[in-house]
């Protein structure tokens, strides 16, 4: 690899909060709304960043860069989330280079997902990905490096078993219900939250109920219109919460706010029976709710121990999603050399073809028109050859350390071939 793309490859990093070692709470904090990714990448765009992709899912808070200033950008983190440094310390990470590029790929092919081979995830990169072109911050390594990643995702999908089975947040939560709940085709049902969770959660749930128990409520009524419209269920205003909740048997929180959205006055008193589902991160029903002893209430973190035998599963697909990675990765790098040797090579067919010119023309007035044709012709063939020995030789070069002596002879055994 030449040092021009090593150095390249260094401005690249990814910095964020792991989920594997960080509370939700802790993790909460972390998160971002639409507003402040968008107002991350206008700040980001103001200091003359042209490479910056912010990531906020149910999991993860991440950010993609490609720039020098690693520590700009953490404290650009930092200003906008609710977390501190002490925290990130804690329980963040950076992660530079070819370890950064790993870490993408494992991302969007559901290999580093709380629930692996969540395939969930990938469209919600795509979306941070579309937000960040909107405001012209995904520039040409960021977005060939993002293509290459989307591909392998989709590769893997295809050609493996990794999300086979009921292991992602929205399929876990159905999976919990159709245990828990005896009383499936006669209890009823409260969605609060319409986002892509939400929509997720309300088509796997409603496989499995005959009779549309179901109401909808989101804080933009139309869109529980639609929804409820869609798969022919009902839905309510917001103003309608409180007497939904009284009446439902088991409510399923995912309205993906930065503070709890089902609150303990919600509950009016109620003492019946009620499982609630919080999909959301941070988490969305008020901790006080947890403390009713007539609620059962079950987070997103205690959904993933509930899957462990699909997980098991997917985890054996890992190997061959793995080879997929690092097949599409070398991929990656070969465009990489390509790219920093366009230039090169384009000077080098140009420097060559000169010289072809400067020949001819100089020999021109001492050949008939068919004999300069024909030289033209075989000229043209050895200015071809020697340039496709030479370029072949670039981008192979960094594979292998060589002497002037041994560079002349592969180049000169590729004009032979």
């Amino acid at each position: 690899m030449s040092s021009q793309i090593r150095e390249n490859l260094q401005k690249l990093f990814v910095l964020g909060i792991s989920y594997k070692k960080t509370a939700l709470d802790v993790r909460g904090k972390f998160s971002f709304t639409e507003e402040q990714q968008e107002n991350l990448l206008k700040e980001a765009k103001e200091n003359q960043i042209d490479g910056f992709v912010v990531l906020s899912t149910c999991n993860r808070t991440e950010i993609y860069a490609h720039t020098s200033q690693s520590e700009f950008i953490t404290d650009l983190f930092l200003k906008y989330s609710e977390g501190n440094r002490e925290d990130f310390d804690s329980h963040g990470y950076t992660l530079f280079g070819n370890d950064c590029i790993h870490h993408l790929y494992r991302v969007t092919s559901g290999l580093d997902s709380q629930i692996i081979g969540d395939f969930q995830i990938v469209g919600q990169v795509k979306n941070a990905v579309q937000l960040a072109e909107e405001m012209g911050m995904v520039n040409p390594f960021l977005n060939r490096l993002f293509s290459f990643a989307f591909q392998a995702s989709k590769k893997i999908k295809t050609n493996t078993e990794i999300s086979k089975g009921a292991a992602s947040v929205s399929h876990a939560a159905v999976q919990y219900i159709k245990d828990k709940v005896s009383t499936l085709e006669s209890c009823n049902f409260l969605l609060y939250g319409t986002g892509d969770i939400g929509k997720d959660t309300c088509g796997n749930l409603l496989k499995h109920m005959n009779n549309r128990s179901l109401t909808l409520i989101n804080r933009t009524e139309a869109k529980a219109e639609a929804l409820a419209g869609k798969f022919n269920v009902k839905y309510q205003p917001v103003s309608k919460l409180v007497e939904e909740v009284e009446k439902a048997e088991v409510i399923i929180v995912a309205t993906g706010a930065p503070q709890p959205t089902l609150l303990p006055e919600h509950f009016n008193g109620s003492d019946q029976c009620k499982l609630i589902l919080d999909l959301s991160v941070p988490r969305n029903v008020h901790p006080e709710i947890d403390k009713l002893d007539h609620v059962l209430v079950i987070t997103v973190d205690e959904l993933s121990k509930h899957i462990s035998d699909a997980i098991q599963q997917r985890k054996d697909c890992i190997p061959q999603a793995e080879g997929i990675i690092y097949g599409s990765i070398s991929e990656f790098y070969s465009w990489l050399e390509v790219k920093y040797l366009s230039p090169v090579i384009i000077a080098l067919k140009e420097n060559l073809q000169k010289v072809q010119r400067k020949e001819l023309d100089y020999h021109k007035n001492k050949l008939t028109d068919d004999e300069l044709k024909k030289v033209e012709h075989i000229t043209s063939n050895i200015v071809n050859k020697i340039a496709r020995a030479c370029i072949n030789h670039l981008k192979d070069h960094h594979k292998k350390q060589s002497s002037p002596m041994e560079t002349i002879d592969m180049i000169f055994k590729d004009l032979d071939s």
